[in-house]
């Protein structure tokens, strides 16, 4: 902080929000000095303008300076610092005797503009900061310096906002222990949590950053250390609070104050049945953001046993998208299917009590169908078109249509869990994508809405074609900005493999042929298909062996459509290829007779060359000799009675 805007009164003093404080970090030796200090900054703003609120602050703070009584001026500077930061609300200065406690949180108006100046009404109270009341006033001071703090630090520079904050709240801490107790704390960390997000936007410099960044850990460390002892008080909502905003700030308690983590966490559940469902949600989505697994897993396991047992009714969409979100993300939680199945109970009510118009958020639908794709359970096939269905209707609801990422997640979802959902609706997901401005769809939309409409049967010709178009556009503008590929080798993967799905037939007319032609040289300017990266099954060699010794003609361990197989039966004349590979029984969890989209889509592509092959791996020490009599009656179903075409 500069000396000119001294302290806490520089670090808000912007626009609206002006702390007019005295507290001054300078080293006048007299009053005198100590006003000719501040007297440029006040003819500056004065010269040639109308009084604004920072020169009429500056004005009450000569003001007052001027009918203190004469004392050391070594006293008075020490006054200074302890009164300043108690500036916004009078309740730390003023005499409550004169003013009483709610003039005291009152700020006064000078020339029209709230000056936030303390009303000094003893000479000593300008010499000690003392303590609130009652926990209710130091409350609305909080709220009400966080409010100034967000106003301000949209403007001025965040670093020292930020700092001015700090310094504000540890002295109010300070000197107010009594009545300091978990709850100011939790709104303390909440609010810096919101403050940092939105100076994180006004970021000056990595050197600036880094020190902010150290600053905000040692503030948020002193507030912790603070709360060890008022533990035994906290509650489900302040323990949920402070860790979705140590979340929120990327801090982990533990790394702070050492066992934090796990005694908020224990809070928590001795506290859960009053937690709410935005309160359990809030906590796992800390969880996940920091990758925590609190009291051994213990903290998840309370959780989930609320959410199988207790009422969801009171669950919003919201709510409960965020709740199977978090747990998707934290494979320590693995909820049960039953507790899946009663998140997915409770969605479904509130999608068929509600219309449309009530709800609203397509990015809730989306997320849960992302969220249950990645924990391999599949919704109830109506529910899964309900879902789809309301995305579609809020295409055409002004103002509530869905983000793209939200579209392409949510097919790419529905393709994962191999959902019968209807192509009319697909496709009118996918022409709402093609109509949105290119600049909002990414590549990423592009890639995953291809492959998911693949892996459902539902992608056309056309379909791809515009998508192609799109990336090419958005080559384009990536390669006058890079040298790099606009496309990374996943994206790739994922347009070939859609690629293959609309490789015509053989017998198809020479239309279909030049059409797929064309899309697989726009594709091709995008960039190559990519080597498959897949190591080989540790018992494919093993498979390789037994076929030379049934003595047939193979391939052995080749690549088709990007998926690495054990052998390929290589016939002569006219016979269909014997593709051989392991089943890798990769199923949803409610549902083991369906396979996952992944898995299923490779076995189409796989069947597309030939006659498909599934095999159980062999046990560990099997012989050659025991996998050739178990090869042997496989392939001779497969090649129509006999392997003479496919011997040597």
């Amino acid at each position: 902080m500069n000396r000119e805007g001294s302290g806490f009164g520089a670090a808000y003093a912007d626009n609206t929000c002006v702390y007019a404080s005295l507290h001054f970090k300078g080293h006048c030796r007299s009053r005198l000095d100590l006003m000719m200090s501040r007297l440029p900054l006040a003819v500056a703003c004065l010269r040639g303008k109308p009084v604004s609120q920072q020169a009429s602050s500056i004005i009450v703070g000569l003001q007052q300076l001027c009918i203190w009584p004469a004392e050391p001026s070594q006293r008075r500077i020490v006054d200074l610092h302890t009164t300043a930061p108690a500036v916004g609300q009078d309740s730390q200065q003023t005499s409550r005797t004169e003013l009483g406690d709610s003039a005291a949180t009152s700020p006064t108006v000078k020339h029209g503009q709230p000056s936030m100046m303390p009303k000094w009404s003893e000479r000593r109270q300008a010499r000690e900061v003392v303590s609130f009341r009652s926990a209710k006033y130091m409350s609305q001071y909080i709220k009400e310096q966080w409010q100034l703090a967000a106003q301000s630090v949209r403007h001025s520079n965040s670093h020292k906002v930020m700092e001015a904050y700090y310094g504000c709240m540890d002295q109010m801490c300070c000197c107010s222990t009594q009545q300091l107790n978990c709850i100011h704390i939790s709104a303390i960390v909440n609010g810096t949590a919101k403050l940092w997000g939105a100076a994180g936007t006004r970021q000056s410099g990595l050197a600036g950053e880094q020190q902010a960044e150290q600053n905000l850990r040692d503030f948020i460390a002193r507030m912790l250390e603070r709360l060890e002892p008022l533990l035994p008080a906290v509650s489900a909502r302040a323990a949920a609070s402070l860790l979705w905003s140590s979340a929120k700030l990327g801090l982990n308690p533990n790394a702070l104050v050492p066992g934090m983590t796990d005694s908020l966490a224990r809070e928590f559940m001795a506290d859960i049945d009053a937690a709410t469902g935005q309160q359990l949600a809030s906590v796992l989505v800390a969880c996940a953001k920091l990758r925590l697994s609190p009291c051994q897993g213990g903290l998840f396991k309370a959780i989930l046993h609320r959410l199988a047992t207790g009422d969801l009714s009171q669950f919003n969409p919201q709510t409960m998208a965020n709740v199977l979100h978090s747990l998707a993300k934290l494979p320590a939680a693995a909820p049960s299917i039953e507790v899946l199945d009663a998140l997915c109970k409770r969605f479904g009510v509130l999608l068929s009590s509600r219309q449309t118009c009530e709800l609203r958020d397509a990015q809730n639908i989306a997320n849960t169908l992302w969220a249950l794709s990645k924990l391999k359970h599949a919704p109830s096939d109506e529910l899964a078109m309900t879902m789809v269905g309301r995305m579609v209707a809020l295409c055409h609801l002004p103002g509530q249509q869905p983000a793209p990422q939200a579209l392409s997640n949510a097919l790419l979802a529905c393709a994962e869990l191999r959902l019968p959902v209807k192509q009319a609706d697909t496709d009118s997901l996918v022409s709402f994508l093609l109509s949105l401005d290119r600049q909002h769809v990414g590549k990423q939309d592009c890639a995953n809405t291809a492959w998911g409409l693949s892996v459902l049967g539902h992608l056309r010709v056309a379909q791809l074609d515009l998508l192609l178009d799109q990336l090419a556009a958005l080559s384009i503008d990536h390669r006058e900005l890079s040298q790099t590929s606009l496309l990374n080798v996943i994206d790739l993967h994922q347009l070939y493999l859609a690629l293959d799905w609309l490789q015509p037939p053989e017998n198809a007319d020479i239309q279909q042929g030049k059409a797929w032609q064309s899309l697989k040289e726009k594709l091709g300017n995008l960039g190559p298909q990519p080597a498959c990266n897949t190591e080989p099954h540790p018992r494919a060699q093993l498979v390789c062996s037994a076929l030379t010794q049934l003595g047939v003609r193979f391939k052995a361990i080749p690549v088709i459509s990007g998926y690495r197989t054990a052998a390929v039966l290589e016939p002569i004349g006219s016979a269909p290829l014997i593709v051989i590979s392991f089943d890798l029984k990769l199923c949803l969890n409610n549902q083991p007779s369906r396979l996952t989209g992944n898995e299923g889509f490779r076995q189409q592509l796989l069947r597309r060359r030939g006659k498909l092959v599934l095999l159980t791996p062999p046990k560990p020490g099997a012989g050659v000799q025991e996998v050739a009599e178990y090869l042997k009656p496989m392939l001779t179903v497969a090649a129509g009675g006999s392997l003479d075409a496919y011997r040597i």
